[in-house]
């Protein structure tokens, strides 16, 4: 079966290009998706580089060869730079100008030029780097659970070994997979394989894509729209799931409590704006106090709960100290005044109060009582006279030490 190197050439760009075009149409819907613009102008600039090898080489060799495959590496780096994107970091359009500048820079030399052994290693590791760099951008930020990012990586991965494939390949194998003169067979299966790639990266993206809006959506749902803590309604989602992951463990979990002081008074003296703006200046204070493991809740108006894993009383009394602290010595401005509050700390511990998440709960409500009896702005370790002062009808369940 022989197969026409032209229509070979014309087969895929066209390809290409419609994925690219219909990639550009999805940003256009999607503004904020902005690397599903990137990922479309790696299609149309792979496309536009394989018209190069439509023009007669004679004659125009450094457009032919050095232009063409500036315009495939290009596309490349515009694979790397979607994935940057994807992650939220910026761009690295320098480092890309300066692979390109150094392979024109190469193609001016003649003896490379006139190489196709030279021109395709060459090539070759610069597709190599920027697909491993695509592939890293993606594993770097592994902690946001997508589950298309594995899939995404192997698939870079897997690329990058078939394009590895020529250095070995190169005085072997017909071009593109060597160096050998171009047949339209291997034209065709190294056109198969680098289209079934493009094709798995495209599902991927649009994949990832969906999977995170999915994931902002649920973020949305559980989280509190002032401060950007997690919500009551989330509490009660993971209540039951901590409860599960600890059923016959014993690893230590902390609660607190915090309830800030005389909150209604900052609302009635400097109005709501400034209540609102406090409560976000406490969030931004616990996030910079806690861990990245523990779960931080808004339970509604100026009361919040911190769920401590793998804590003990005495390391959950050294945050809340320490939190508590910053926090008091802290405030902010509404108008020319300078405002500042305190917090009342109740921590109960899984030594204290069993396993049930809500009973820890109770417990360090309780405690949160006996720190405002006690004058406020201070930390108290739930205890049996605690839960005897809050709740004058405790359930037996919550035990206290």
């Amino acid at each position: 079966m022989q197969f026409d190197t032209n229509t070979t050439l014309i087969s895929i760009t066209t390809l290409l290009a419609v994925v690219g075009l219909q990639f550009l149409v999805f940003w256009t819907r999607d503004r904020r998706s902005t690397w599903l613009g990137w990922f479309g102008g790696t299609f149309l600039l792979c496309a536009a580089s394989l018209l190069f090898y439509l023009l007669p080489p004679k004659g125009m060799e450094f457009v032919h060869y050095g232009c063409g495959n500036a315009l495939r590496l290009a596309a490349f780096a515009f694979l790397w730079q979607d994935t940057r994107v994807f992650a939220g970091r910026r761009p690295d359009l320098p480092m890309v100008v300066l692979c390109l500048t150094v392979w024109l820079a190469l193609c001016s030399v003649p003896a490379f030029l006139a190489s196709v052994e030279a021109r395709v290693i060459g090539s070759s590791l610069f597709i190599i780097a920027f697909l491993v760099l695509s592939a890293w951008e993606l594993w770097r930020d592994r902690h946001e659970e997508l589950p298309s990012r594995y899939p995404a990586i192997t698939v870079y991965l897997s690329f990058a070994a078939c394009v590895a494939l020529r250095i070995p390949l190169v005085g072997l194998a017909p071009f593109p997979l060597g160096a050998q003169p171009v047949e339209g067979i291997w034209l065709a299966a190294f056109g198969l394989v680098a289209i079934a790639h493009a094709t798995f990266l495209a599902g991927f993206t649009m994949s990832m894509t969906r999977e995170r809006r999915e994931l902002e959506q649920r973020h949305f749902a559980l989280s509190d729209p002032l401060t950007g803590l997690l919500n009551r309604r989330a509490f009660l989602d993971h209540a039951a799931l901590v409860a599960r992951r600890r059923k016959g463990g014993r690893e230590p979990l902390s609660v607190l409590v915090l309830d800030l002081d005389n909150f209604k008074s900052i609302n009635d003296r400097h109005g709501h704006e400034a209540g609102d703006q406090m409560l976000q200046h406490f969030a931004d204070i616990a996030r910079a106090t806690t861990r990245s493991t523990d779960l931080l809740y808004r339970m509604g108006g100026e009361e919040f709960c911190f769920v401590l894993p793998d804590t003990g009383p005495t390391e959950a009394k050294a945050i809340a100290e320490r939190l508590r602290t910053r926090f008091s010595g802290s405030g902010i401005f509404a108008g020319d005044a300078a405002v500042g509050a305190t917090v009342s700390i109740g921590l109960a511990c899984a030594d204290h109060a069993g396993f049930d998440l809500e009973l820890l709960l109770a417990a360090g409500d309780a405690a949160v009582y006996e720190a405002k009896a006690r004058g406020r702005n201070q930390t108290v370790i739930a205890n049996a006279d605690t839960l005897a002062l809050a709740r004058p009808a405790p359930r037996p369940r919550i035990a206290v030490a």
